[in-house]
């Protein structure tokens, strides 16, 4: 049996040899466990409206919360408890599949429990839900393919949550410095990577410049003077570590599509 992470999963050549769906409800009972008793395939667990305490073998305690995706591996030995059911209808979409790779051995993404958090908000969700919607007897490729692309949307989510780790500390001084000017140099070496590879990761994960972003956050703040405070444009201008009051108002008219003052006076009317 191998081990391949998910991300590096989708450089390698495998196959799936079984596959089975179930839409579960948990209606008569909220608990499962299998320790003693291990997988005998890989799961994909999709949470929809409930949570799930997982403990391991070994006392280990993971949480995942409704939108979330839960691997378990074939091997696995864990007891589960499902809890904070939202409404009659809440449910998981339970995915058992076995890989191989080339050379024929079963592989795993992990000896241990993983969970992708906060999936609902990529194509994951209705990947999980396209499984109910097909007929599983007459569409042997079709579910495979819906498989193949549930791995490759989650690997792809995972290489971005790596990537942005890699550029928390200069995330972290944008955030908790706005007035300050660091320049993309200083943030690069804040983070241990070189200037050009930190643009490259920054403009990646956040989908903006460095200069953009810093620029997002101190308009936000501005915006939230402006509605709960009776500072002066001025005033604001100076807190931000903008230039001159010019330049803030100029910035703040092109984000919010009016001047500070009409947008205190739109908001408060």
């Amino acid at each position: 049996m191998k081990i391949y992470s998910v991300s590096d999963l989708i450089n390698q050549n495998f196959n799936v040899k079984f596959l089975n769906v179930l839409q579960s409800f948990w209606r008569s009972t909220k608990y499962f466990q299998c320790i003693g008793a291990p997988k005998k395939q890989n799961l994909f667990l999709f949470l929809n409206g409930c949570k799930i305490k997982y403990t391991d073998k070994f006392g280990n305690v993971l949480i995942a919360q409704s939108g979330d995706v839960v691997y378990t591996p074939l091997g696995g030995e864990y007891q589960a408890e499902l809890f904070d059911f939202e409404s009659e209808n809440s449910h998981t979409i339970d995915v058992n599949f076995m890989l191989y790779d080339e050379d024929g051995d079963a592989v795993i993404l992990s000896d241990n429990i993983l969970i992708f958090h906060q999936t609902e908000n990529s194509n994951v969700s209705a990947l999980f839900r396209q499984f109910l919607n097909t007929d599983f007897e007459q569409n042997y490729i079709q579910n495979r393919i819906i498989l193949f692309r549930i791995i490759q949307t989650l690997a792809e989510k995972n290489i971005v949550q790596k990537d942005k780790s890699l550029i928390e500390p200069a995330l972290s001084c944008l955030a908790s410095h706005i007035e300050e000017n660091p320049s993309v140099k200083e943030l690069a070496k804040m983070c241990n990577i070189s200037e050009g590879y930190f643009r490259k990761q920054f403009n990646k994960c956040i989908k903006m410049s460095p200069v953009e972003y810093r620029n997002k956050l101190r308009l936000k703040r501005a915006s939230a003077y402006l509605e709960y405070g009776a500072v002066s444009v001025q005033e604001i201008s100076d807190m931000l570590g903008y230039s001159t009051v010019s330049h803030f108002i100029k910035e703040f008219k092109k984000y919010y599509g009016v001047p500070p003052l009409k947008y205190r006076k739109t908001f408060i009317n």
